[in-house]
């Protein structure tokens, strides 16, 4: 083979091999931070009449071409296969069949799509055109939010049904809910359609009964006119973690101190403590629980009674840790090595309660990093009551790496309080001015329903910010929650339809709504005052 074939032949085999891999922008110069733009596409949205099998995407810098499929929609799904090509910036969708007649087709382009530097597509893009002479134009929309605190429930899968709905296919039309737990169907012809919200967990679309979990909305069918619009009331979503957590991993910062990480975020109750064997199965000692770290709250901290020895073998158990939805931890003799690592931990204080105040015979708690061992941390915390200085606060005491300053009784009313708190860190006091709250600064809440069946129960919960219960009423039609601290609380009421003080959320199939159901954030109570708030379900 010649020089001048040779080079023929490396291009080829170049233009062959570029054609199969997502094509690579020149290096160097800045980082590029932007996402992807649809410049055009072909044919254009609002064609109608369309004839051809093909559309074309062209954007504004090359793509990267692995998880495109996995990112885009053909609406509604009418069951026709099709490939996806590339000619550089251009993305060809080819269907291997005549399309329907006279059919409203979307192309859905989702948020997943990238850029090869990673930078997703800013917003979804959708191509709509029809084979027949008109576009459909119908809208549904909807919002979703977690029942549990009522913040938007994004990235929820929403999926809609012509009538009659078949659950065994992929649903007709596919929506997921934006930040602020919206959704929108558009294009969408007159007739009646069924829409539920379900955990498409393998994101197929389609609602697999055995495996993920469906809500119903609050009307079975909706009714949509030519050209209609129609909004589906606000649909709470609850989902019921049973999935015990898992002890991942036990690291040892010393003989004595232990980080246990968990599969999710946990927290421990007053019994909670952990049970350390040695090979032999004999117990060897107890750990307690130091704090759950506020930067990774899937981390708890803990303290052995006794040292663990280097090269040693132990395993533990653990009993009153849980995850933040009440299961408890799964963990049977967990294996581990002793150490012979040095304590370098530095004492400092990882937190206090109060931060909305506190009652009147509340503790003021101090939590420290390890033990609480240094008697200046006891001896050097001032309370200052009104006006005096107690250098010898007597109601004061520690609980393992914990500082409890505990009123005389109650804090008397009327009277400011300060806590000087030796800090080992600093080497200084460090100052907690929590407010404490009397009688004479509670408020309340006034409830009004409207719109409602006034002679139907409903439930009423009350969150402080802890998510703490801190009211549970019964009322008709009105009510009113009395001596609330100044705080600010999440508000929960539903319609309590069979009388079993539970919300139910309702089934898919057989069809049953949920209960009426409302959560309202936020909620302030001000010193002496009524709070109004005013609550339809309709």
């Amino acid at each position: 083979m010649n020089i001048r074939n040779f080079v023929l032949f490396l291009s080829i085999l170049a233009a062959i091999l570029t054609s199969c891999a997502t094509p690579k922008p020149p290096t160097g110069g800045p980082g590029d931070t932007t996402g992807p733009r649809v410049l055009s596409t072909e044919p254009e949205t609002g064609t109608i009449n369309f004839d051809r099998r093909t559309f074309r995407f062209h954007f504004d810098e090359f793509i990267d071409r692995a998880g495109v499929r996995n990112a885009l929609t053909v609406e509604p799904d009418f069951g026709i296969e099709y490939s996806i090509s590339w000619d550089r910036k251009t993305m060809n969708i080819n269907f291997e069949e005549e399309l329907p007649d006279s059919t409203t087709i979307l192309i859905k382009l989702g948020t997943e799509i990238s850029d090869t530097h990673g930078n997703n597509l800013g917003r979804p893009v959708t191509l709509a055109v029809s084979t027949g002479s008109e576009i459909d134009s119908g809208t549904l929309q909807g919002k979703i939010r977690n029942a549990n605190d009522g913040r938007s429930a994004e990235g929820q899968s929403v999926l809609l049904y012509r009538s009659p709905a078949d659950f065994s296919k992929r649903a007709n039309y596919y929506a997921q809910t934006d930040t602020a737990g919206e959704f929108e169907f558009s294009y969408l012809a007159e007739g009646r359609y069924k829409v539920i919200a379900a955990d498409d967990r393998n994101r197929n679309k389609q609602w697999e009964r055995e495996i993920e979990a469906a809500f119903p909305f609050n009307r079975e069918f909706v009714e949509l006119e030519k050209a209609g619009k129609d909004t589906m009331d606000v649909l709470y979503i609850s989902r019921t973690d049973s999935i015990a957590p898992n002890l991942q991993g036990v690291g040892l910062f010393s003989q004595n101190r232990m980080r246990l990480r968990y599969s999710e975020d946990m927290k421990t109750g007053m019994d909670a403590e952990v049970i350390i064997t040695d090979s032999l199965g004999n117990r060897y000692t107890t750990a307690y629980p130091l704090y759950v770290s506020p930067k990774e709250p899937f981390v708890i901290f803990a303290q052995t009674e006794e040292p663990l020895q280097e090269n040693t073998d132990y395993r533990l158990n653990t009993a009153g840790f849980t995850d933040l939805a009440g299961n408890s931890v799964s963990t049977r003799d967990f294996a581990f090595t002793g150490t012979a690592q040095e304590d370098t931990t530095q004492q400092r204080i990882i937190r206090t309660n109060g931060e909305q105040g506190l009652l009147q015979k509340d503790d003021f708690r101090v939590t420290f990093a390890e033990p609480i061992e240094q008697p200046e941390i006891l001896d050097s915390t001032v309370v200052i009551e009104g006006d005096v200085d107690f250098e010898d606060w007597p109601a004061m005491e520690v609980e393992q790496n914990t500082l409890l300053i505990k009123p005389q009784g109650e804090w008397i009313e009327g009277v400011e309080y300060q806590f000087l708190v030796w800090n080992p860190q600093s080497q200084r006091r460090t100052l907690f001015e929590p407010q404490v709250w009397d009688s004479t600064e509670y408020g309340e809440i006034e409830l009004t329903l409207e719109n409602t069946d006034t002679t139907a129960t409903h439930i009423v919960h009350l969150y402080d910010e802890d998510q703490n219960l801190m009211a549970s009423r019964e009322m008709r039609n009105s009510g009113i929650i009395e001596n609330l601290p100044p705080f600010t609380y999440t508000l929960v009421i539903f319609r309590d339809e069979n009388d079993n003080r539970q919300w139910d959320k309702g089934t898919v199939v057989p069809y049953k709504a949920p209960e009426p159901y409302y959560v309202q954030r936020s909620l302030k109570v001000s010193e002496g005052f009524t709070s109004g708030v005013r609550i339809s379900f309709e």
